[in-house]
């Protein structure tokens, strides 16, 4: 997708609101016209009518514009002399004296282009008269070839500025005159202007609204990694001014880790400081205080904790946040007596612009403002995150803290966790509770090698009060390793695992099945069997784990080729999943997952919804471990539906994500996928060439997707090697291919026309991965 540059408005952007607004600009010719235009903080409302302005001076329309006073100082008709000063001081003699005596003299009170004699002070003006002179200044002024006045900040505008539109409602101009009034809307700002309206339809309103992806899209600057990309996309909503904002510097963890909406809200900010700053100059400095107050105090707020973070008295702090609100930056919570920033990406950008000793003594300020649980413990979190050695009661406040956001806010939790533990004689728990938020934010090869120097201490201690605990280590530590493509590894630490553990502690058995799902066909039989027993052991009560249990059922009947006992699984995990939400769902994200491989085989369509569905709600929790294979599965959905254009996207996106966990044989696989789309996917190899292949070569191309060697192939087969390499080189010949993983594609997408084998998923890695033990930089040992 080609994009623009971020400082301007790209192509398309806005595309329909300027049209709206160019096709008003020609009915105005013929009769005076009048447009509100309104929409949200940094949506583009100013640029938009720059825009239009442009447009109008190009056909040759006088142009006027101006906008409210930014600076409180409330100076009547502010706006009009903004934009109709400068116009008066260069008018012909003529003009002038064809308003008369009596109107100059009016004018004169306001416009300083025509004091001289008749100055006054602007407050002792009759609002009425000088409405009814502007008027006539504006039909002078549009002559023949017409005028557009704009009307920038109106909301901020006086009394007068509402009773200059609902005058020329009544009486519109005898002249070619468009008056566009760009206000913020959604809130009490805009006030009586959202009221304005006319029996005959003389008032065209144009909300400005977000924009839809692809626009937001080609605003972005070129270069951002994929990841970054995403959660710009995401955490900008669609509003330009956010885009901007967010898109100029590159968030130091982002090539790391990505951060979780909910992190946006309370806590460090995970945004980088970037050279731009949201527009905030039309704030007065109570509220600017205000604004940065709030965004310390975590969101949602009150206005006792802004005033006792902002050093604010309450009258003061009432009035800012009540400017706040009147500019649409906040809004109200639920609850009453609470706030909420509009945009949470506005509070982190606010947040991280103070810098790091002020954040961190309004954090201070805060916590002494009472607040209900879960905002205290934010707060607190946060603030001894970036403090001194813990005691132990403030570390076990910061493990609870993260041990309830593992899930959903991921990233933090590892710092959290990692805070607590890091003092002498820390439990393990802490430790084992970081690694476990290291393989949820997309970090596997690092928890490896904290498990690493772990393990040692759970073999010679084996509490027994603590053996679920570690049979649960033992779950992520072979998560890690399947991420990392060790799947033997993986399946001897889940074989560990004791009988009885495994009853207790329902996410070993489906662990298991996935891992036998992801090592190909010959394991897929013992898959069937872990994803029963795994349904038999998480309770129905336990909602999350039984429908990720059900949904392993659907991809392991899939697998097996029983396209009825798939879809009934699926049927009843798919509801469940739907119900829980996006925080309930958090534990079991991958359960998306299975629910599109479970129907990849046969509906295209419906496992593009379970993998977008996944991989919007492992980006929104920032659960970087399953975005690759979220984005794979989304890859070779869309080539299965023909959208090979999207198929490319996130076959690239799949492949940037393995390269950051460092699962180099996983990114291989999404890398020749995307050299397949790229390289003309839609043909049938067998009926182009008229050479089908034989039922000996369609065996050995069957055996490459589980990983086997050429002479792993030949004593399964029991052929000699080299017969296997007589018959891989006639497949690639026929196929028109040149690798392995290009023959397991063609094998298992829905082509038309070339029968795919009944639940195939795809390669798994072409070579089996080893990890004897990590590195001390955190990559298994020949990683790089």
């Amino acid at each position: 997708m080609p994009h623009g540059r971020a400082g301007g408005p790209g192509p398309g952007v806005h595309a329909h609101e300027l049209a709206l607004l160019m096709k008003e600009l020609d009915h105005a010719r013929t009769s005076a016209g009048f447009v509100r235009l309104s929409g949200e903080p940094w949506v583009g409302k100013t640029r938009l009518a720059l825009c239009l302005a442009r447009a109008a001076a190009h056909r040759e329309w006088a142009v006027a514009c101006g906008r409210a006073a930014r600076d409180g100082s409330g100076r009547p008709f502010h706006a009009l002399v903004d934009a109709l000063d400068d116009q008066l001081a260069a008018a012909d003699p003529a003009v002038l004296e064809r308003l008369g005596p009596a109107r100059l003299r009016l004018l004169a009170q306001v416009f300083p282009a025509l004091g001289g004699a008749f100055a006054g002070s602007p407050r002792d003006a009759d609002v009425h008269a000088v409405v009814r002179a502007v008027r006539a200044v504006l039909e002078e002024l549009a002559g023949r070839r017409g005028l557009l006045l704009v009307l920038d900040d109106a909301h901020r505008a006086g009394r007068e500025v509402a009773e200059f539109a609902e005058h020329l409602l009544r009486r519109p101009p005898d002249a070619p005159v468009l008056t566009v009034l760009v206000h913020r809307g959604g809130g009490p700002g805009a006030g009586r202007l959202a009221s304005l309206a006319h029996p005959d339809g003389a008032v065209r309103h144009i909300p400005l609204r977000p924009l839809p992806r692809e626009a937001a899209a080609a605003l972005l600057p070129e270069g951002l990694a994929p990841l970054h990309r995403e959660l710009v996309l995401r955490d900008a909503a669609g509003v330009p001014g956010l885009l901007r904002a967010l898109s100029e510097g590159e968030p130091p963890d982002t090539a790391a880790v990505p951060h979780s909406s909910l992190e946006l809200t309370c806590g460090p900010s995970p945004l980088a400081p970037s050279g731009r700053v949201l527009d905030l100059g039309a704030l007065s400095p109570p509220a600017r205080r205000a604004a940065d107050a709030a965004a310390a105090a975590g969101d949602p707020f009150t206005v006792e904790a802004v005033a006792r973070t902002g050093l604010l008295s309450a009258g003061q702090a009432l009035r800012a946040v009540d400017e706040l609100h009147r500019e649409g930056i906040v809004g109200p919570d639920r609850r009453a007596g609470w706030f909420r920033f509009r945009h949470a990406a506005a509070r982190a950008l606010l947040h991280q612009a103070a810098g790091s000793a002020p954040r961190r003594a309004a954090r201070e300020r805060a916590l002494a403002v009472p607040a209900a649980g879960e905002d205290t413990a934010a707060a607190l979190a946060a603030l001894l995150e970036e403090a001194a050695p813990p005691t132990a009661a403030e570390a076990g406040l910061l493990e609870r803290y993260a041990r309830a956001t593992v899930f959903t806010q991921p990233a933090r939790a590892e710092h959290a966790a990692r805070r607590a533990a890091d003092r002498p004689g820390a439990p393990p728990g802490a430790w084992l509770l970081r690694c476990q938020a290291l393989v949820l934010c997309g970090r596997p090869a690092q928890a490896l090698s904290e498990y690493a120097r772990l393990w040692p201490r759970r073999e010679a201690a084996r509490p027994p009060a603590g053996a679920a605990e570690w049979a649960e280590a033992a779950v992520w530590r072979a998560r890690a390793l399947r991420l990392l493509g060790a799947r033997a590894q993986a399946r001897r630490a889940l074989r560990a695992v004791s009988a009885e553990d495994r009853a207790a502690v329902p996410a070993v058995q489906a662990e298991l099945a996935a891992l036998l799902l992801e090592s190909g066909q010959p394991a897929r039989g013992a898959a069937l069997g872990a994803a029963r027993r795994a349904v038999r052991c998480a309770p129905e009560s336990d909602v999350a784990a039984h429908s990720h249990a059900l949904a392993l059922l659907a991809a392991a009947h899939a697998a097996q080729g029983a396209a009825g006992a798939a879809r009934e699984a699926a049927g009843a995990a798919g509801p469940l999943l739907s119900g829980l939400g996006r925080e309930g769902a958090a534990p079991v994200v991958e359960a998306w997952r299975w629910l599109g491989e479970a129907a990849a085989g046969g509906d295209a369509r419906r496992a593009r919804q379970c993998f977008q569905r996944g991989f919007d709600l492992a980006l929104h929790h920032g659960q970087g471990h399953v975005l690759g294979l979220f984005a794979l599965g989304l890859a070779r959905a869309c080539l299965g539906s023909g959208d090979l254009t999207a198929a490319a996207a996130h076959a690239r996106f799949a492949g940037a994500e393995f390269d950051r966990l460092t699962a180099y044989d996983s990114a291989v696989t999404a890398q020749d996928l995307l050299e397949f789309i790229e390289g003309g996917c839609g043909r049938n190899p067998e009926k182009d060439l008229g050479i089908p292949l034989s039922t000996r070569e369609r065996e050995i191309a069957m055996l490459i997707g589980p990983g086997l060697t050429n002479k792993q192939i030949a004593a399964r087969m029991n052929i000699s090697i080299k017969t296997v390499e007589t018959h891989l080189g006639r497949i690639f010949k026929k196929l028109g291919v040149k690798s392995r993983a290009q023959v397991v594609f063609l094998l298992s997408s829905p082509v038309p026309g070339f029968p795919a084998p009944g639940g195939e998923y795809g390669p798994a890695p072409r070579r089996p991965a080893t990890v004897r033990s990590p590195s001390p930089g955190g990559h298994p040992p020949g990683s790089g």
